[in-house]
């Protein structure tokens, strides 16, 4: 177990996914816009299946930014689909190889969780090969990114915040193909 409840972040995932209608898949023939899952609260978990074509894509990159009202951090990926996500808070950082705690000491850390960034049945793509840690001392929420793991097609990043639980929102898009990922500054 992490050392969470998850009935009540399962239970808004599934809500998310309900509502925003972020279940269904867009049909490969046509274009894919940009998807976003709206910001409900700072303990909504935002969740979205992965588009089909995304199945032996990588991470690539992660960048830091901010604009006056959010930081956000950008996950960049290898291929041409939207890969989907499972972004919520949790109360430690727990490996998912490996199964150890990261020792991070932050108010609030977010676990993202990418999905079919690598598709194990398929020749995998190159492996993440950035910085492990990132950090940005221009950010006023975000402390600092950390690489965790990647496992059965799911890449595992926790960002770690300098206050407390904070409103965020998550979106993809494509060219190139990216999950974002924005905080509200403070």
């Amino acid at each position: 177990m992490r050392g969470r409840n998850t009935g009540p972040l399962v239970w808004c995932a599934v809500t998310l996914l309900t509502v925003t209608g972020c279940a269904t898949s867009a049909s490969p023939s046509r274009p894919v816009s940009p998807v976003v899952t709206p910001t409900l609260d700072a303990q909504a978990a935002k969740s979205r299946r992965p588009d089909p074509g995304a199945v032996g894509i990588g991470l690539a990159k992660i960048a830091l930014a901010h604009t006056d009202s959010t930081d956000t951090v950008t996950f960049e990926f290898t291929g041409n689909a939207i890969p989907g996500w499972a972004v919520h808070y949790v109360r430690q950082a727990l490996q998912n190889d490996t199964q150890t705690i990261i020792p991070i000491a932050a108010p609030a850390v977010l676990e993202v969780l990418v999905r079919e960034a690598a598709n194990p049945f398929q020749s995998a793509p190159p492996p993440y090969s950035g910085p492990a840690v990132l950090s940005d001392p221009t950010l006023s929420t975000i402390g600092e990114v950390r690489f965790a793991s990647v496992v059965r097609g799911v890449t595992q990043v926790f960002i770690a915040l300098r206050t407390e639980q904070v409103g965020f929102r998550v979106s993809g898009a494509l060219d190139p193909a990216r999950v974002v990922v924005e905080f509200e500054r403070r």
